[in-house]
């Protein structure tokens, strides 16, 4: 019997930045102290430097570049951006581990907790190992079981970080949930055979009029909620 109640657990997939913690407002705050400017000002220099990550990471996906780890990526853009005199040199080697340094969301780590007593619940992030390691044991993050890109080689939303979510999942269940508040993530997902949950959160991208995604849950106990629903209709 144990081993069917297992079997029978939901299982809930993870996207990270953005959705557990606050990637943008974080790293925002830590240009703040660094570097002594005000908000706006914090706020271009973080849009600049995730615009580059995210620019690296999709010509890694069309294979266009090799793989680097998200920590290489960011040391790369605030390299850029101090070549451009938007970030004075000697606060790059500061600033290059801010993304260890996220906050997650005010219901991320309580929320988890309570999923991972009736759920089975993974990570799967742009992130590295790097920093999900310092994202965990810095925020008291709790699963199951954290993948990376750097597990797959590639970046989402390419299909292999979704199919290697799938084939972490155990075995017998139905299709695991990626919950994420980036609906292009979803999109991925849904295309790979996950399910799907939406969970909205600043600075996501949110659902447009042709997406219908499973589950829509306005926080994590709410999530918790209806992934045990779907589970007892199933």
């Amino acid at each position: 019997m144990a081993e069917e109640k297992a079997v029978s657990r939901p299982v809930v997939v993870f996207d990270v930045l953005g959705t557990l913690v606050d990637q943008g407002g974080s790293l925002e705050r830590q240009v703040t102290d660094a570097i002594g400017v005000d908000g706006e000002t914090a706020a271009a220099v973080v849009r600049d430097w995730l615009g580059h990550v995210a620019e690296q990471e999709h010509a890694i996906v069309e294979r266009r570049r090799a793989f680097a780890p998200s920590h290489e990526l960011d040391r790369e853009a605030l390299h850029r951006l101090a070549d451009e005199g938007l970030l004075p040199r000697d606060r790059v080697g500061e600033l290059a581990d801010a993304s260890l340094r996220l906050q997650p969301w005010p219901d991320t780590v309580a929320g988890l907790d309570l999923l991972a007593a009736d759920v089975t619940v993974l990570g799967l992030s742009n992130a590295s190992r790097r920093v999900l390691t310092g994202l965990s044991g810095a925020s008291g993050m709790r699963w199951h079981q954290v993948l990376s890109a750097e597990d797959a080689g590639t970046y989402k939303p390419d299909p292999a970080l979704y199919e290697l979510a799938v084939a972490s999942a155990p075995a017998g269940g139905a299709p695991p949930f990626m919950a994420a508040a980036h609906a292009w993530d979803l999109r991925a997902a849904a295309a790979a055979g996950m399910r799907t949950a939406y969970v909205p959160r600043p600075d996501g991208d949110p659902p447009g009029p042709g997406d219908s995604f499973d589950l829509h849950a306005e926080n994590l106990e709410e999530l918790h909620t209806k992934l045990l629903d779907s589970a007892d209709s199933a």
